[in-house]
């Protein structure tokens, strides 16, 4: 069944062994996966390369290597809505073989734009019912892709059900950001001016941060860490004083 549906999805062989390995392992490192797979080393790899790039693994770096983890399975959805097919019973049979106790690492990277979407979408996701999300927002010069932008609207739907408040620094009222979030009417804004350059967004709420870098090549870091998120909040702090409505 798996095999099958995978292979719908646009998967080839290799990488479906590679995945679901991954799924039902939970994190673990290239070794291991070629141990369960028993495929090439090489194909191991260039599997997981592939799988970065369509958003369904992310990975740490650690001091012994790269260790793998699959993102959310509900990403698979926007996968085969391209191909106009509906996946839903799939993903949460996915999500039950999910091996969840490992989870949840310090710091988790997620490549390429669909890894962004799914970044976000989990950023969204664990972040509580009423909690506010301290923001750094990407300079306008950043913004400017649409694809973004709809990113960005799919997850605001989350979070305005979630009932979630925003304090957000941008850099000026010509922000795109600024039209949006005004609208929404959850967001505080305050201005750090036209000089203030930032390429990166930067999310913070309790004992997390998002660092969000928009690029050719978007990647989302997320670092599960108190002392560093209360770093950050600092920071943010920081320029929030500085900054004016």
């Amino acid at each position: 069944m798996e095999s099958e549906i995978l292979n719908d999805l646009g998967l080839t062989d290799n990488e479906i062994k590679v995945y679901l390995a991954v799924l039902k392992l939970g994190r673990c490192s290239g070794t291991e996966i070629r141990k369960n797979t028993q495929i090439s080393n090489s194909q191991v790899y260039s599997s997981l390369d592939s799988l970065i790039y369509k958003g369904l693994i992310i990975y740490e770096k650690t001091s012994v290597g790269k260790k793998y983890f699959t993102s959310d399975p509900i990403i698979i959805t926007d996968l085969m809505a391209k191909r106009n097919k509906t996946l839903q019973d799939y993903v949460t049979y996915l999500q039950k073989l999910r091996n969840n106790s490992n989870y949840l690492a310090d710091i988790s990277v997620y490549e390429g734009l669909n890894g962004f979407k799914s970044a976000m979408i989990n950023l969204a996701n664990e972040c509580p019912k009423n909690e506010t999300i301290s923001i750094i927002g990407f300079s306008n010069q950043n913004y400017k892709n649409e694809k973004l932008s709809v990113i960005l609207t799919d997850v605001n739907k989350i979070s305005i059900q979630k009932k979630h408040k925003f304090k957000m620094i941008l850099d000026n009222k010509e922000n795109t950001f600024f039209a949006e979030r005004k609208e929404e009417k959850i967001s505080k804004i305050k201005f750090m001016g036209r000089n203030f350059k930032s390429p990166a967004a930067i999310d913070i709420f309790q004992d997390k941060v998002y660092i969000l870098i928009w690029d050719e090549n978007p990647y989302a870091i997320r670092i599960k860490n108190r002392n560093v998120a209360e770093g950050f909040k600092i920071y943010f702090d920081f320029l929030w004083n500085m900054a004016n409505f």
